[in-house]
């Protein structure tokens, strides 16, 4: 299943239903920490409630989000000035045609680093009618905290609506996920973050991730054991794995439901 938008003056997919008060969902963090997982499932979930926002990947090395949603926006090339003058492009569409983003990006971006503290965007966004929402993606790893440190201490994209995200799904097998992130939630950076009002979050894991991924299906699809043509079927544990999974990332971003499209 892929989602089906119309195109846009700058070219990009839409709803054509003007959205009250638009969001800019970035997800930030370094790579394999769940970002575009996290974008697959807010992309789909908005989809089930009838809304379509504009998926747009700037990962620059790692853009995989395309081969699990149709018309999803993406940077013409890697180098920096494009990228920048793609986030501008997006951006000021948002702001003109009132749509909501999933904006993915590459583990530790510098140049969106430079990009919104520059522009001071969440106060641009603010002013223009924009939610800006910001998803910080954290494993048990204390190097997952640097690049919450440096976008939070420089206020560089330091929304009212902030979350934090503990992914238990790349806890090591050998660690209890009970225990893992205590020195990430004990850390004064993440402290500080939860001081000024960022909601902490821990997505769960789903075991038979890789079978989903590796076959490049919405999960969604996978659950109901639909596959493209070629592919072996899922079995009904995993099948099962899947719903449970689903039912829980509803429950435990339950309390932050309206951050997001």
């Amino acid at each position: 299943m892929a989602a089906r938008r119309q195109e846009t003056a700058t070219g990009e997919s839409v709803d054509t239903v003007e959205q009250e008060t638009p969001k800019l969902v970035l997800t930030m963090g370094r790579g394999k920490t769940g970002k575009s997982t996290f974008i697959r499932w807010a992309g789909e979930r908005a989809y089930r409630s009838g809304r379509s926002p504009i998926i747009a990947d700037g990962d620059r090395t790692n853009a995989t989000l395309a081969a699990f949603f149709e018309g999803v926006a993406r940077p013409p090339s890697p180098d920096p000035l494009e990228m920048k003058d793609w986030l501008g492009q997006l951006i000021e569409s948002q702001i003109e045609e009132r749509f909501n983003v999933l904006l993915d990006l590459g583990g530790g971006d510098l140049v969106w680093k430079e990009y919104a503290r520059d522009l001071e965007l969440v106060q641009m966004c603010e002013k223009h009618g924009v939610e800006p929402v910001g998803v910080h993606f954290l494993g048990c790893d204390l190097d997952d905290l640097a690049y919450l440190r440096d976008v939070e201490e420089g206020n560089v994209f330091a929304p009212r609506r902030t979350i934090l995200v503990l992914n238990e799904g790349i806890v090591p097998a050998n660690r209890s996920v009970a225990k893992a992130f205590d020195a990430i939630q004990n850390h004064d950076i993440y402290r500080a973050a939860i001081a000024r009002g960022a909601k902490p979050i821990f997505m769960p894991r789903l075991g038979c991730m890789s079978e989903v991924d590796r076959r490049r299906l919405m999960f969604e699809d996978a659950e109901a054991g639909r596959v493209k043509e070629g592919q072996d079927k899922i079995g009904p544990i995993n099948r099962q794995m899947i719903a449970i999974w689903r039912r829980a990332m509803d429950k435990a971003f339950a309390d932050v439901a309206d951050f997001l499209p």
